[in-house]
């Protein structure tokens, strides 16, 4: 899905994206993180962090954090952002480019979360299922995941295979979506209640929680997204 990365380029070029971090974020570092002794030996990575508004927030908490995304212009107004807020020295370091790829440089065994917020859902469900897999090989024995993805039947969007991309995978759920919110923003992937421990289960994980989230607007369109977190068990 090179073309997804092409996409959002031109978008972080052509538009201010995203200075706030995510509710469902803040929840899940204060639940699990702040109580640490030391914050700063907590290190939290984001899968696709693009201009870096959630990781903004675990520094401006004290944390050390890892930014990953398909978006050089992304990166560069984060560390821009990071360096005028004077919060470089949380930043252990941010890399562009396919992050299924470039997650392997970091160290095994040596992260304690992994943010996912509405990043993933680009990725088809077996790239997604690897990128998965690779996640919890860098956590640490204990170290969380969470994931806030795009749910079934959101803002009318269905199932039609006549408009999958790849019919093939029993478990694509994917399109190229036209409607008025997510038209021109590439290749998306939907995830049913059922798709969720087919993606997230691994043998050496466990699932905590999963929670669901529904906007509605103007009384017929909603927006679905699942709140998923997981813990690396051994």
């Amino acid at each position: 899905m090179n073309k997804n990365l092409e996409i959002w380029e031109d978008i972080f070029q052509n538009n201010e994206w995203g200075k706030y971090p995510s509710l469902a974020v803040v929840r899940f570092v204060a639940r699990n993180f702040y109580k640490v002794p030391n914050r700063k030996d907590i290190r939290i990575l984001e899968l696709g962090c693009g201009t870096g508004a959630n990781l903004w927030y675990c520094a401006r908490e004290g944390f050390s954090v890892i930014g990953l995304d398909g978006s050089e212009t992304a990166l560069n107004t984060m560390i821009s952002r990071f360096n005028a807020e004077h919060l470089n020295s949380n930043l252990i370091y941010a890399r562009d480019g396919d992050y299924s790829l470039t997650i392997e440089d970091i160290e095994d065994d040596s992260l304690d979360a992994i943010i996912d917020v509405e990043s993933l859902y680009c990725n088809s469900f077996s790239k997604t299922r690897q990128i998965i897999q690779k996640s919890f090989k860098k956590l640490k024995v204990g170290g969380k995941m969470m994931s806030q993805t795009f749910g079934d039947d959101t803002l009318g969007i269905g199932f039609n295979c006549e408009n999958n991309v790849d019919c093939e995978d029993e478990f694509y759920h994917a399109e190229f979506p036209k409607s008025k919110y997510f038209c021109d923003k590439g290749f998306f992937r939907y995830t049913t209640k059922e798709d969720i421990e087919k993606l997230y289960k691994l043998d050496n994980n466990e699932i905590n929680s999963i929670h669901r989230l529904d906007y509605v607007y103007n009384e017929d369109e909603k927006l679905k997204e699942w709140i998923i977190e997981i813990e690396k068990k051994c």
